[in-house]
């Protein structure tokens, strides 16, 4: 019997995975747990393993596609069984919620299908395209393999079809001040350009696409501002960091404290922690010290705690600490879970196994996943304040920054003390300022007095 491979939710604010590589082909054999694929999140990049052993009968998905969490990916057939394809697209559409219907357009001239006629193959880039455009794939030649439509089909299909607009229609269309500049400077019909940008808004990466893949055109030379030495694709895990970040500052009502604090007992604490623990090669870090002060501080201030959802504000039982790690191309914030209870040289070996494992890529979606509140810290790079944003679905995050030291007043004395910046950022929807500025004195009066970590 026939298994489905679909794409797997690997943390509960996933909406979409892209498929990096895929490892096996069409007719391979496969056994169960044999790493299939390779999927790229904002977060980390997975190796989706087979469900069963068996044959690999068809891939629906390509390399590069963007697919819906529980978006069919594949079929695996038992060894000589007959297995139907099933049309890929179709497939993936059916895994998506339902569009909103359309507002009723003006009645346009097609060519009606025949009652028997079967939807043409046709790549996810390309439906969607025609879909857009409101174009009849059956009109559209094909060039893929296997007669499917690519999207350069259908942008062939525009090229070739598409009147010449007026000049009242060409300030109708959707596209950015810069995009019309460019596309006037180039010679470029705008009209022939399909937009990348929101509600199909054309953008200046699309008018320098067309420009570049049009060589009769001639070359002029782009304003200073916008040449560039190389273009970086907003795509895999760089964009959907983009696209959840933009979401939260969207989303939230984001708040930012900042408060200075004496952190010269911190630093001493710390020292002789690593002296005590030399011996069994234990080496602790600021971060360590700070999960723990954090999660202390959370069993006192419970608010800060708590995501927010449709039924209200939700308290969270668990104290899951998430610990924010630079990659070369961004960043992956894995989980010490049950923070509160776990000892601090456990703590330690935890965060520096994930660090480790996070930048050869060998975090499991596990370890990322049930945050419930996010230190992300820049001290290393010699940042003293800055803005951290909040990592959804939680509620409050804090910015660490480097300890410096300072000459201040201290017991009416001017000395030199090692302080340190701390900044919260927390939704106000879930917690007001008082009691999130009442978290972050608790933060500081531990930093102060760290030998309570100790009790």
């Amino acid at each position: 019997m026939a298994v489905e491979l679909k794409m797997l939710q690997m943390d509960q604010t996933m909406t979409k995975g892209k498929i990096g590589k895929w490892l096996v082909k069409e007719g391979d054999t496969v056994t169960e747990g044999q790493p299939l694929l390779e999927i790229e999140t904002d977060k980390v990049v997975h190796e989706q393993e087979s469900p069963t052993d068996g044959v690999i009968v068809q891939l629906l998905a390509e390399e590069g596609a963007n697919v819906p969490v529980n978006a069919l990916l594949a079929i695996i057939g038992a060894p000589g069984e007959d297995v139907p394809r099933v049309e890929a697209d179709a497939a993936v559409m059916e895994t998506q919620e339902p569009e909103q219907e359309a507002p009723v357009q003006p009645a346009q001239p097609k060519t009606t299908p025949a009652p028997t006629a079967v939807a043409p193959k046709a790549s996810p880039a390309a439906r969607q395209l025609a879909e857009k455009l409101a174009i009849d794939l059956t009109q559209v030649t094909a060039s893929g393999p296997g007669g499917r439509i690519l999207e350069a089909d259908v942008q062939r299909y525009i090229d070739l079809r598409a009147p010449v607009p007026t000049e009242a229609e060409t300030l109708r269309l959707k596209a950015s001040p810069l995009a019309r500049r460019l596309a006037k400077e180039h010679g470029i019909d705008l009209s022939l350009i399909a937009g990348s940008g929101p509600d199909g808004r054309i953008v200046r990466d699309d008018v320098l696409q067309a420009a570049s893949t049009a060589p009769e055109m001639p070359v002029i030379e782009t304003p200073a501002l916008e040449q560039a030495t190389e273009v970086i694709p907003m795509d895999g895990i760089r964009g959907i960091i983009a696209e959840r970040m933009t979401l939260s500052l969207q989303t939230n009502a984001s708040v930012t404290l900042h408060t200075e604090v004496d952190a010269t007992a911190f630093v001493e604490l710390r020292g002789m922690l690593n002296d005590k623990l030399q011996a069994r090669e234990v080496k602790i870090t600021y971060t360590d010290l700070l999960v723990k002060v954090v999660a202390n501080a959370l069993l006192e201030h419970p608010r800060l705690n708590a995501t927010l959802t449709d039924e209200g504000i939700h308290l969270l039982r668990e104290i899951n600490i998430g610990v924010a790690v630079a990659l070369e191309d961004g960043l992956v914030v894995p989980v010490i879970r049950n923070a509160d209870r776990e000892r601090l040289s456990e703590i330690s070996e935890q965060v520096k196994n994930f660090a480790e494992r996070a930048r050869s890529n060998q975090l499991t979606p596990g370890e990322l996943q049930g945050g419930t509140f996010t230190i992300t810290n820049l001290g290393n790079f010699g940042i003293d304040a800055f803005t951290p944003i909040i990592n959804p679905p939680e509620s409050a995050i804090l910015g660490v920054g480097r300890i410096l030291k300072k000459p201040i007043v201290h017991e009416d004395e001017i000395v030199v003390r090692s302080m340190l910046t701390l900044s919260l950022t927390f939704d106000h929807r879930v917690v007001d300022g008082a009691p999130a500025a009442q978290f972050l004195q608790t933060v500081s009066d531990c930093i102060q007095d760290p030998y309570l970590l100790l009790v």
